[in-house]
């Protein structure tokens, strides 16, 4: 039995399955943990794996018993050389996945683990089948990328995980150097053109000045000429000959003094003042004027509306001929009754043959030809009441409400016009009282001779700003020209700077092709180490071979695949192949030609392989298997646990199956009474998590 750190009890608190505090006690026997799935069996291989790894090979996976209000830990206790040590793990509250892990020796003392067990830092903490070792050498700064446990297993057995790790470094140098040496190319190229690009378009701006100059004759100004010409443009502006202020100031902020100087000339911006306050008032003056001349046609167009008004009422009011219309109604509706009555009675006197009567209203006796004769009078009378007269006085009457309502409808414009020309007399008020102070109130004469003053001011007004204008615009030229002088010496010295860049980038490009050249080196060294590596490993995977297809055999027993090759084709990757002793052709097949027996075999070929080897020194020898027997059939089972039984001389075992029956039959038949415990997990619930029945043999 190997002499190395042995897991003598496990003792779990809210991890996962275990809802209560529970501690297991394995006495560094193997443990064949049985039973089915559901029981907790594969949580307390989890619970050895997260206490030494922190991890249970699922990415991101809930370990703690949210039913649990205690702390979620596992504490190991390992022996090694009769010394005692405890492993301590704790979940760290609020991390993902975090944890904290202290290694007590037999004092109590504490120690770092990686200086212990500096294997735990690079061993494999994969879900399912998996073997810890201790490292053969100083455990590595840099681990090897992209490595399978089995290659690492491999590469540790031939005493090349150093070649390796360097090869895998290198490796990274030169990834690291392909994207160094591809950004900075893109990053020369990139600057490359854009100096062009810049060094194109300010000689093309330059050129564009050059070829209509500001400056006057052939030769090129200097900046202290062209500082000069502000100067001296800046004392025309201001009308004085020198201005000690000057001294020092750039030719750019010189240009910006002219301009400001020629923006707030004191006489131009008085003109147009003055201008804009005569247009104002001329204004004013036109709108009084025009304003009076609305009134005046309003109070016309009230006195016609009036006199129409007079003449339908003939003198009356609206009020008299409103009686006048309703007096003529009631006249027409009695005289219409007269008529209903009359010629009521005539047909009532036909129905009589009389020739005397008595008087239907008055009962007095008449002859029938006289009463006749009066209702036919009454009748005709009425009727010659002419309804066409109350038409026509409802005529007079609805023009005449017509036009009074015309009239109120101009005289509240009049209104209007007239608190409209107060508000327009105050406003002249505050601009120029003289305009309406008049001994004979403010007539349209007077209106007119004070417009016509005020055009004459604004004409003259505009005559100085024209004739002010024609100077500005002079030095507005000037000004310009200036501009464009400032611009050609900018873009001089904008030139002299890329030119400048541009030699500087020449030897930013000499040094990445010194870095290409490095690159080269690089590669070339990594040729060399990756052929060495390569011979190094095709004189070893022989024996390699021999060794997987030895327990590979021994394993499946399979009729016609019985040996296990390594690929030669793809070094120094390793890639598994399976082959036949039988085939003369010796041809190659991938590994999943296998059935899955064979294939479920396979997974367990290295650790049976790699674990007896004599020169590999152990710390911690541990085979955790969960679940091996997946797709074995009896046979196969039996083939298992013999090789579990050789694999034990030399690694505590740790293994989960479903198959219990069988391993009950088979353990005693290969391992020997107080050499393993059988521990059945059963009846787990939530509360009290797995029910633990242990057996030592």
């Amino acid at each position: 039995m190997a002499t190395g750190f042995r897991v003598q009890s496990v003792l779990v608190e809210g991890f996962k399955g275990f809802s209560k505090r529970q501690e297991i006690d394995l006495q560094g026997r193997h443990v064949f943990l049985l039973g089915q799935n559901g029981n907790g069996k594969s949580s307390i291989v989890e619970a050895i794996r997260w206490g030494l790894f922190g991890s249970t090979g699922r990415p991101n996976e809930v370990v703690d018993n949210r039913g649990y209000a205690g702390a979620c830990r596992v504490i190991l206790s390992l022996t090694r050389s009769r010394k005692k040590w405890s492993l301590r793990r704790s979940l760290t509250r609020g991390v993902s996945g975090g944890s904290d892990a202290r290694l007590y020796d037999e004092m109590g003392r504490d120690h770092l683990i990686r200086e212990v067990m500096p294997q735990l830092g690079s061993a494999d903490a994969g879900e399912g089948t998996y073997i810890i070792y201790s490292s053969q050498a100083v455990p590595l700064r840099r681990q090897p990328r992209d490595l399978t446990p089995f290659e690492r297993t491999v590469f540790n057995h031939l005493g090349l995980t150093h070649p390796q790790s360097l090869l895998s470094q290198v490796n990274d140098v030169i990834n690291d150097q392909m994207l160094v040496e591809n950004s900075l190319g893109e990053q020369l190229t990139n600057a490359r053109e854009n100096i062009h690009r810049q060094i194109d378009y300010v000689q093309t701006q330059r050129r564009t000045i050059s070829s209509s100059p500001p400056w006057e004759g052939n030769q090129v100004p200097s900046i202290i000429q062209s500082e000069n010409k502000a100067k001296a443009l800046i004392g025309e502006i201001n009308r004085n000959v020198s201005d000690k202020s000057l001294e020092g100031v750039s030719l750019d902020g010189l240009i910006q003094k002219a301009e400001d100087a020629l923006n707030t000339r004191p006489v131009q911006s008085e003109l147009e003042e003055e201008l804009a306050n005569v247009v104002q008032i001329k204004a004013f003056t036109e709108k009084v004027h025009q304003t009076q001349w609305d009134i005046a046609e309003k109070q016309s167009q009230i006195k016609e509306v009036q006199c129409e008004l007079d003449a339908i009422l003939e003198g009356a009011s609206h009020d008299d001929l409103r009686c006048k219309i309703a007096n003529m109604k009631a006249t027409e509706k009695e005289a219409v009754l007269q008529i209903r009555i009359a010629e009521g009675v005539l047909n009532l006197l036909n129905s009589i043959d009389a020739e005397s009567v008595q008087c239907p209203v008055c009962e007095s006796e008449h002859a029938r030809k006289d009463l006749e004769a009066r209702l036919a009078n009454i009748i005709a009378q009425s009727r010659d009441t002419n309804t066409s007269d109350i038409a026509r006085e409802e005529k007079r009457l609805s023009e005449a409400e017509v036009l009074k309502q015309i009239a109120e409808t101009k005289r509240g414009a009049l209104a209007a016009l007239e608190v409209q020309l107060q508000n327009i007399i105050q406003s002249l008020k505050e601009k120029d009282v003289r305009t309406l102070n008049t001994p004979d109130g403010i007539t349209d004469e007077h209106l007119d001779k004070a417009i016509n003053k005020y055009s004459e001011i604004e004409d003259s007004i505009r005559n100085q700003i024209h004739t002010n204008e024609s100077w500005l615009n002079e030095k507005q030229a000037q000004l310009s020209n200036l501009k464009r002088e400032s611009s050609f010496h900018s873009l001089g010295d904008k030139l002299k700077q890329l030119r400048g860049s541009k030699n500087r980038f020449e030897e930013a490009n000499n040094a990445y092709n010194n870095l290409v050249s490095f690159g080269k080196s690089v590669r070339t060294i990594q040729q060399n180490i990756g052929a060495s590596l390569n011979e190094q490993l095709r004189a070893g995977i022989p024996g390699v071979s021999e060794n997987l297809s030895r327990f590979f055999s021994a394993l499946t027993r399979h009729p016609w695949f019985d040996r296990l090759d390594i690929d030669k084709d793809k070094l120094p990757k390793l890639e598994l192949r399976v082959a036949s002793s039988q085939d003369p052709a010796g041809t190659a097949h991938p590994t999943d030609v296998l059935n899955g027996q064979a294939e479920s075999a396979l997974e367990l070929v290295p650790y049976f392989a790699f674990s007896q080897v004599n020169d590999a020194p152990t710390e911690i020898h541990l085979v955790l298997l969960d679940d091996p027997t997946r797709a074995f059939d009896e046979e196969h089972i039996d083939i298992l646990v013999e090789r579990l039984a050789e694999l034990g001389q030399s690694v505590q075992l740790i293994v989960a199956s479903q198959e219990t029956t069988r391993f009950r039959a088979l353990l005693p038949n290969f391992f020997t009474d107080g050499e393993y415990v059988i521990i059945e997990p059963s009846r787990w619930s939530y509360h009290d998590g797995p029910k633990l029945s242990i057996e030592y043999s």
